[in-house]
């Protein structure tokens, strides 16, 4: 009998008076012909039942007939016995049956027992199958044996809920299990457990593994049941089959593929075992297995679970009663256990090992209970005896490991440990924690595991203890929740010290010190660590302290510092999650309380709030009004105004993290709508207070509505990504939460729009593929028509837009088009067109195999064309556009579809099929060649130049264009070239491109798709094995790194699937691929390898197949695999050969993979012997390889670099760790350093000493180096001195670099004495290399040496070589680096100046400084001499005395750019310059030309120059005018971009100089001039920092703008201009400094009114508000003249250069062209409401702000009507009244839409760059409809261009948008 392994329908049952799910539970069961009618019946709905109920009530019928008969009793007992034997112990279906089955006994318990027995005897006996072993012992032992024991049943009487239960009528089970059954349990286990086991060994999918798995574990678990029932009392004669069970569960757990809970579970099963064999004697049991000797036959995790066995198994008071030889059993174990925990950092051990001391720790609480042991107690657990101090020593150990499962075990160890302390004695506990805790607090972010501890003993010694000792405690550990790495230990240790000072102290002494801290200590960074929830439990544990913190807060809030307004929204949500003080608040409610949010907050401070600048205070007030603790609360009409406003405004934010916020602040919203909406309508309903309902809903409906429209506007064409990304989330927002409620809240009518449907259409083709998916989402939600004619037309124009950018060149369109396919195949009238266009070729009414069809077609006649000419294919119908539209089709195919299409689906998998293949066949030539990036397969004749200007014609876009590509024959060789490569460009893109469709389109086929054995299967076996093979050999012939990395994917997903298939064919193919690639590297003669280019796609066949493979398959093909390249890498017979480099190349890219995590733990120290070997290959491709293996290895060993430098200490690893980790490496790593050095030794170059060195120097010496590990770094210090004095610099260096961690603090002295000793002039290379370690040592111990009481013996070792600084030292590299040592020991003060040897070295530098003739400078690495003596010169004799003739004035001026740039840093650093040295840098200015010391000289002055008084004294106006013109002049022609930036900030401090003087026409002159260079700056094609330094320019102008003389509104208008254009940069720091400035700004004009920083999308409005204040016309002309700007490079379009395959080029992705527009109309406005006029008729605009923006003038003058030619041409008149500005726009209007009517696309989303040309149509359509009512002009011109508009088969919200602007007058 056995369970298929069928699960079909889920439904509900009834169990214990719940419903839950369950399914139906297919049996394989026989019943003997006898058994009667109803028997029969009862027993086919339990085998073949229709649902799980009557499955369910089948078990009941049987109940019911057992009791007729003894007959029936016995057929259905062994009934639903033998489905027991079949049935999972979780399933619903045993539970009834376990259940039911005893209740059937009471009538004939002897019958009942008999028969189970026999039916159980029968499956444990049953040789065929171990599964009814499994579930058959859990029957004999679970609840103690209840299923062999019959009793009555458990029934309900009546209405009430009692229940009877009769008393059972039959002894327990060691009365009904007899003797003589023993050996048959025993049998079938011993039986099971080995069969289960050979069965995981050889498991061939992860599958089946952890199905065996679970078997055995159950078996097991049983097993120690079954003994712990029968043979706890008396071993008696024992079973031989129980000897046996224990000798195959202890193979089990020595083999070292046994997991860890299997090995743990037998441990208990062995220790049962050997228990009852020893007669309970646990000590023997404990010494027959010698885990007290050092070469113990059990491996180290065999032990540990032998020892968790142990106290499993054993009660407290047997663990502590003396033996004969004095120990006791729960010492013995607890010494067994800390060795092997104490000295392997191995992950499996440290789990065991924790383990087994958490179970020691709670037998040990139960000890106590037995007053007879106490005297044994104490004596072994005092806490200062030997193995307690080794067990806190473990402990500290263990809570440090990287594993969390050890740290929270060790947490919990340490708990129990305290608590046996402290029953021990409450006194000597307590002194002895406290003094633990101090330990740990003295060096407390030293070690994590710190935190943890002391907050594990702040109950125990008290919080005020701890306060004393350590008053700044609070502060420190607040301050340390901005860090990362200790945020979350610091806040556990926070809380744990308030909640247990809360407890000792009063609560005005608690707020004082816990509140105030918190409050004051607060800052933005410590929100993202946590501060929020420990604020939180703070307020919690004294409920007091939040109104006290609210009161705090709200008067701080008028000084509306960032920090304090979180920290008060932050407050203001833990306390509306408390009823207390809500009810508190309501209570203190006032009649002024209309003012305030909720009775809480001022509304005031809540808008304050959402319109600061600052993105936290914003993000936390709109969690405020969005969230609330009550679900159905709904939002009033102030929180829906605020929430509206704050989207406007917030959507275009650039951090992902706030965007994030916003989402889910709208789905708590939409939630609470949703939820509130359902119960307002439901509670209106019951208690008819309809009008008060009607008023809330009203509400919601005016939000919703108002909110979704806004969104769908947000959709315009030139809205930036963020603004459409957040729009189409809010909107996807509204259809999964509200979509429900959309009738309520009247959505449905706004969902069924046609403007809707053609909005998200055009999303289709946005930039971003995550905006293409949402937006498809909600396409296909929307309700489809069949019936419109226009909807039809929009259909067909759709599908020809799809088809005709399926086969462009550019891979975003191509994309485009699969999303247009996907939507239109689940269109009706889409799907009716293209079933009448293929009804030739198919039967099948499946929507997507019809457009599959479709698109095979197209595809098909590309191929055709790419067979006649692949680079006519590439330019016209490049294929791989079509073949991604195929493979986005194909992945929406539902199951159901296949198993109902079966044989369409088969057809049209055959053609995708055919077809990859050729169209891989035609694109192999250019991606396998050996240079594919230039390849182009045809010659410079005739002939194929014709095909070369036609591709070229295309790829250029010149189908836009009148002019044609000419090229021919005598064309010049430039010519030539340029054409060639951009075919080559293009053929390349389309080749590649191919390629990766083909490929994934092969790994999605057989990802999804069904294969064999299934009978719905579409794909055979042959096809798997030939796509296998298309990988492989693309793999191993394409060199284009693009094309195989995509085949990498696509081979990934066939490995993937095809390791857990079924059929064992399929399975076994990923292994063989890998060891026919092995053979075939092995082998050298396949030609196809590519060795160069890092074995190009070789290394990703293994990877695929190694990544993929199932890790409960036990890695068996990994294991085989590693172990062939490190043969491969390592033996010496294939040095040299190109199976080596394929070697390395393969491994690193195995050890680089982090999905193999642990599992290639175990080949790292192979593998870096092997990389270390092949530096001292003969070829440059082998060392190569091996340095790049090497790399990767390190990476892997020691993690991701945490700073850029390499050797930096962050990115080191403990020695200790390092070593444990990989104990082979020691004795390697030292022998290779001993025999580098002895190398070096004796002359000769040897590479492999680098990578031994790097390694080296990326360790740390062992913390407890000496005391409990054996690692030692001392051993290689000899060999790396020996090294440091190596020939080769590089190697000195890194030598010396390596020394510095094998040093530990007290071995510092001597070591500095030894190299201090081995200088000498003899040998400048050891000298070289003495200097060098001198100097990293003493900056690595630079504290230590500091703080050395008397570190007199270390500074006398150091000045013994003080020689090598004078001039006695005729090399001038180690002079230098002498120099550098005494200079650093100079600047910390260690260095005595007045010594005559200090003073010697002095002078000495100042001869080597003032030398400057031939034979010095001639000389190797004067120049570094020279600028480390003057380093050594300015730190040692800081006044330069004239007599040593050198001065500060003489080091700037010095010939040596090194010498100067060392005098300008240590300038720089200087708070105040006496005045000649300024005048000298002020010369400097024209003088100097190296770029680092001119930046320094900028940026000395400007920081000088910058007290305005001082400025004032030093420069003349004329001054100040000359430099800065100068300044103007070089900065608009400098390429330095550093440079740049410090010209801007001179110049800005030389502005605010100037304008702090007396006016004058020059001043004037010169602000207008600087003006121009920052507008110039300011644009979007300069960097980041040039448009910051800008912004920060113009800022510190602005508080002059208002008051000064010299400032006219012209120049303000500039200002503005300027300010207008950061606040669209594309950087958020230039918008924050602008904003912040300009919030300034609006502060003096409203007269001190507006008192914190606006965000900067609000201050876009004010500043056009300012710009409106100005004088007419040269306000509305700035305003108009920024509608029509543009920030981007000239001539951009649709012009032939921009068409390119590959767009390049800056941009700003942030600007919107429409909100500006916008802003400046609400300026042009207020501008008209503030000056008033006659009439329209006099308003005149500035020509020159008007003119040259406009798009027409750039037209020849023929195609432009007269009369406005006449208007640009009249160069005499300056302005231009409305009416001609009104003819201007006019023809404006219709030239844009000529153009983009000539594109003779009617669907617009589809055609390049018109988002271009309807921005510029929005902007002029937007000035139109302000001005043109202005004098009621009518215009045909813009008549036409509404009607040509209106015929558009799409109409989106914006082009609905420009044609109602340009109707509002015709």
């Amino acid at each position: 009998m056995r369970l298929t392994a069928i699960e079909t329908e889920s439904t509900v049952a009834i169990k214990g008076g719940k419903v839950r799910a369950t399914n139906m539970e297919r049996l394989v069961l026989s019943l003997p012909d006898d058994a009667g009618m109803e028997i029969k019946v009862a027993f086919n709905e339990l085998v073949a039942p229709e649902s799980p109920l009557q499955q369910i009530s089948a078990v009941e019928k049987l109940s019911d007939l057992s009791g007729m008969s003894d007959d029936n009793a016995k057929f259905c007992v062994s009934v639903l016995t033998s489905a027991l034997l079949q049935l999972n112990p979780k399933v619903q279906l045993r539970n009834k049956i376990f259940k039911t089955l005893p209740t059937m006994g009471c009538n004939n318990p002897e019958l009942y027992k008999a028969t189970i027995l026999k039916v159980i005897v029968a499956g444990l006996t049953d040789p065929k199958t171990s599964q009814s072993v499994v579930f058959g012992i859990p029957l004999l032992v679970e609840a103690n044996g209840a299923l062999l024991v019959p009793r009555s049943g458990r029934e309900k009487k009546g209405g009430d809920e009692k229940k009877v239960v009769e008393k059972e009528e039959q002894a327990r089970t060691d009365k009904v299990i007899t003797p003589d059954l023993h050996p048959v349990v025993f049998g079938a286990l011993l039986h099971g457990i080995t069969q289960l086991w050979q069965d995981f060994l050889i498991a061939s999918s992860a599958a089946e593994a952890s199905t065996v798995l679970q078997h055995l574990q159950q078996l097991v678990k049983s097993s120690t049941m079954y003994v712990q029932q029968h043979f706890s009392n008396d071993a008696g004669d024992m079973p031989q089959e129980l000897h046996s069970l224990k000798n195959a569960v202890f193979e089990v757990i020595q083999h070292p593929s046994c997991p860890l809970d299997l090995r743990t579970n037998c441990g208990q099963l062995v220790a049962t075992i050997t228990k009852t064999l020893h007669n309970g004697n646990l000590q023997q049991v404990l010494q027959s297995y010698r885990f007290d000797e050092e070469q113990s036959e059990l491996p180290t995790l065999a032990q540990l679970a032998l020892l968790n066995g142990i106290l499993s198994i054993s009660q407290g008071r047997d663990l502590y009663v003396q033996q004969v030889c004095g120990t006791c059993l729960g010492t013995d174990v607890l010494q067994a256990v800390l060795k092997p925990g104490m000295q392997s950092n191995d992950g499996n051990i440290a789990i065991s090992v924790i383990r087994v001391v958490h179970q020691w720790t709670l037998r040990t609480l139960e000890a106590f209970r037995f007053p007879g042991e106490l005297d044994m107690l104490r004596k072994v657990l005092d806490p200062s005896s030997t193995l307690m101090v080794r067990l806190l020593e473990y402990m500290w150990l263990a809570w440090d490991h990287f594993l969390d499962s050890v740290k929270n075990a060790t947490k919990d160890s340490f708990v129990n440990y305290m608590k046996i302390q402290q029953t021990l004695s409450v006194e000597v506990s307590g002194q002895h924690f406290l003094g633990v805790c101090k330990v740990l607090l003295e060096d407390l972010c030293s070690r994590k595991f710190r935190f943890s501890a002391v907050s594990c003993m702040v109950p125990v010694v008290g919080a005020q203890n701890l306060l004393l000792s350590y008053p700044q405690l609070p502060h420190t550990l607040l301050n340390q929740l901005r860090d990362p790495a200790v945020a979350s230990h610091s806040a556990e240790l926070l809380e744990a010290l308030f909640t247990q000072h809360q407890k000792e102290v009063s609560v005005d002494e608690w707020q004082d010190l816990w509140l105030s801290t918190f409050l004051d200590l607060f800052s933005k960074e410590m929100q993202t660590y946590g501060y929020e929830l420990l604020f939180k439990k703070l307020l919690f544990t004294c409920p007091e302290a939040l109104s006290v913190a609210v009161k705090k807060l709200v008067e701080l809030a008028k000084n509306p510092v960032s920090e304090k307004l979180c920290l008060l929204i932050m407050c203001v949500k833990i306390g509306r999650c408390s009823p207390i003080w809500l009810k508190k608040c309501q209570q203190n409610k006032i009649e002024s309380d209309e003012q305030m949010w909720k009775s809480i907050l001022p509304y005031e401070t809540i808008k304050l709030c959402l319109w600061h600048t600052d993105e936290s205070v914003r993000t936390a007030a709109f969690s405020l009004l969005c969230e609330s603790p009550k679900s159905t609360e709904l939002p009033e009409k102030e929180e829906l105004e605020f929430i509206y406003d704050y989207y406007l405004y917030n959507l275009t934010a650039q951090s992902p993290a706030y965007r994030q916020h916003l989402l889910k602040s709208t789905k708590k919203l939409f939630l609470r709508i949703k939820e509130g909406t359902m119960a307002l309508t439901k509670s209106s309903k019951s208690k008819g207070d309809r009008e008060h309902g009607k008023d809330i809903l009203r509400l919601q409906k005016e939000f919703s509505s108002k909110l979704f429209w806004q969104m769908v506007k947000n959709l315009y064409n030139g809205a930036n990504s963020m603004r459409r990304t957040m729009s189409l989330q809010v909107l996807e927002l509204f259809q999964t939460i509200l979509s429900g409620c959309y009738n309520d809240l009247e959505i449905t009518k706004l969902c069924q729009s046609k403007v809707y449907t053609d909005t998200l259409i055009s999303v289709l083709d946005d930039s971003y593929e995550t905006n293409k998916v949402i937006a498809l989402m909600l396409l296909q939600s929307t309700p489809k028509t069949c019936e419109d004619p226009e909807d039809t037309q929009r259909i067909h124009a759709l599908i020809k837009a799809a088809c005709t950018l399926a086969s462009t060149c550019r891979p975003p369109d191509t994309i485009t088009a699969g999303f247009l396919f996907k939507y239109l195949s689940s269109h009706p009238v889409a799907i009716s067109i293209v079933r009448d266009n293929i009804k030739d070729s198919t039967s099948t009414e499946n929507a997507i195999a019809l457009f599959c069809i479709f698109v095979l077609q197209f595809l098909q006649k590309e191929v055709q064309t790419a067979k006649e000419n692949l680079l006519k294919a590439a330019s016209s119908g490049p294929m791989y556009g079509l073949l991604l539209c195929v493979r986005m089709l194909l992945s929406d195919i539902p199951e159901t579809d296949i198993t109902k299409d079966h044989h369409t689906w088969q057809e049209i998998l055959k053609i995708v099929l055919q077809v990859c293949y050729q169209v891989s066949e035609l694109v192999a030539p250019v991606v396998r060649n050996s240079s594919p990036e230039g390849h182009l397969p045809m010659d410079l004749n005739p002939e194929s130049l014709e095909v070369l200007r036609a591709t070229l014609q295309q790829s250029l876009g010149n189908h836009h264009n009148e002019q044609d590509v000419v090229l021919s024959a005598e064309a010049t060789p430039q010519e030539l070239v340029k054409a060639q490569a951009v075919n080559a460009q293009m053929l390349l893109l389309c080749a590649w491109r191919c390629v990766k469709e083909i490929s994934l389109i092969l790994g999605d086929v057989v990802q999804k798709m069904p294969l064999s054995p299934r009978t719905d299967a579409l794909l055979t076996n042959e096809d798997v094995v030939m796509i296998g093979q298309y990988f492989i050999t693309q793999l191993l012939e394409t060199k284009h790194r693009g094309a195989f990395e995509q085949s990498y994917v696509g081979f990934g997903r066939v490995c993937e699937r095809l390791w857990s298939c079924e059929e064992e064919e399929l399975r076994k193919l990923p292994t063989s691929w890998v060891e026919d690639l092995l053979a075939t590297i092995q082998d050298e003669s396949d030609t196809r390898l590519c060795a160069t280019r890092r074995s190009a796609g070789v290394p990703f066949i293994v990877q695929a197949v190694l990544s993929s493979e199932p890790k409960m398959m036990g890695a068996s093909c990994l294991k085989t695999t590693m172990n062939t390249l490190l043969q491969l890498a390592e033996e010496t017979h294939y040095c040299g050969s190109e199976a080596r480099i394929h070697s390395f190349n393969i491994l690193r890219a195995v050890y680089r993979d982090t999905r193999l995590g642990d599992l290639i733990i175990p080949y790292v120290s192979q593998g870096v012997k092997a990389a270390i070997e092949g530096y001292r290959g003969n070829s440059w491709a082998e060392r190569n390889s091996a340095a790049l293996l090497f790399a990767a290895l390190i990476t892997r060993m020691l993690g991701v670099k945490r700073t850029q430098d390499d050797l930096s200490r962050k990115n080191a690893m403990s020695a200790q760790v390092f070593f444990k980790r990989y104990p082979d490496l020691y004795d390697f790593l030292k022998i290779e350093l001993e025999n580098g050095a002895a190398g070096v030794k004796e002359g000769k170059l040897v590479p492999a000493l680098f990578p031994v060195l790097l390694l080296l120097a990326r360790l740390a010496p062992a913390p407890l180096e000496g005391r409990m590990s054996a690692i030692s770094l001392a051993s290689f210090t000899p060999a790396v001195l020996q090294c440091s004095a190596s020939s080769v610099l590089q190697l000195r260096a890194l030598a010396s670099h390596a020394l510095v961690p094998l040093v530990n603090p007290h071995q510092l002295e001597g070591v500095i004495e030894q190299i201090s000793a081995s200088a000498s002039l003899s040998n400048q290379n050891s000298l070289h290399g003495c200097l060098l370690c001198l100097l990293k040592l003493v900056k690595n111990f630079e504290e230590t040496i500091c703080n050395l009481t008397n570190n007199m013996l270390i500074m006398k070792s150091l000045l013994t070589v003080i020689w090598s600084a004078s001039q006695k030292n005729p090399c001038l590299v180690t002079r230098a680096s002498a120099l550098e040592l005494y200079t650093f020991l100079a600047q910390r003060k260690l260095l005595q100046e007045s010594t005559p040897e200090v003073v010697g070295v002095v002078s000495d530098a100042c001869t080597v400084i003032k030398t400057n003739d031939l034979v010095l400078q001639s000389m190797p690495w004067s120049a570094l001499c020279q600028k480390q003596a003057t380093r050594f010169l300015l730190t040692t004799a800081y006044n330069l005395q004239e007599e040593q003739d050198i001065t500060i004035n003489t080091l700037i001026s010095h010939s040596c750019y090194e010498v100067r740039l060392s005098t300008l840093e240590h300038i720089e650093g200087m708070t105040h310059l006496d005045v000649p040295i300024l005048m000298h840098l002020l010369r400097c200015i024209h003088t100097e030309d190296h770029p680092e010391c001119l930046s320094l000289v900028y940026s000395i002055l400007s920081k000088q120059l910058s007290s305005l008084n001082y400025g004032k004294e030093m420069i003349g106006q004329d001054q100040l005018v000359e430099l800065l013109y100068h300044i103007i002049s070089i900065a608009k022609e400098e390429t330095c971009l550093e440079l740049m930036k410090r010209m801007i900030q001179l110049s800005s401090v030389l502005m605010i100089t100037l304008l702090s003087k007396e006016t004058s026409v020059a001043t004037e002159k010169a602000i207008h001039r600087w003006l121009e260079m920052i507008l110039s700056f300011s644009l979007s094609e300069n960097d980041t920092d040039t448009r910051q330094t800008t912004a920060q320019a113009v800022c510190d102008i602005l508080p002059h703008l208002v008051s000064h003389p010299c400032i006219t509104d012209k120049t303000r208008l500039v200002v503005y201009e300027v300010i207008t254009t950061e606040l669209q940069d594309d950087s958020d720091c230039v918008r924050d400094i602008v904003s912040y400035g300009v919030s300034g700004l609006l502060k003096h004009h409203h007269h001190g009114r507006q008192q914190f920083c606006l965000q900067p999308t609000r201050v876009m409005e004010k500043v056009c508000g300012l710009i409106a204040s100005c004088t007419w016309p040269e306000a509305s002309s700035l305003l108009v003249k920024l509608s029509l700007k543009e920030d981007m490079p000239e001539g951009f379009g649709l012009a032939q250069e921009d068409d390119r395959v590959f767009d390049k080029g800056e941009m700003n992705i942030y600007s919107e062209k429409i909100i500006v527009s916008q802003a400046m109309l609400k300026g042009l406005s207020d501008a008209l409401t503030l000056n008033s006029f006659a009439s329209a008729s006099t308003l005149t605009f500035l020509k020159s702000h008007v003119v040259p923006f406009l798009c027409a003038p750039t037209v020849r003058q023929d195609k432009i009507p007269e009369d406005v030619w006449q208007i640009i041409s009249q160069k005499e008149d300056q302005l231009l009244s409305l009416n001609q500005l009104l003819s201007l726009l006019e023809y404006d209007i219709f030239y844009i839409y000529e153009q983009i009517m000539s594109l003779k696309d009617t669907a617009l989303f589809c055609v390049r760059h018109v988002d271009l040309w309807l921005m510029r149509l929005s902007c002029r359509s937007a000035i139109w409809a302000r001005f043109s009512p202005l004098i009621d002009r009518e215009s045909s011109l813009v008549k036409s261009v509404v009607e040509g508009l209106n015929q558009s088969v799409l109409k989106n919200s914006f082009l609905c948008q420009i044609i109602e602007e340009l109707s509002s007058v015709r």
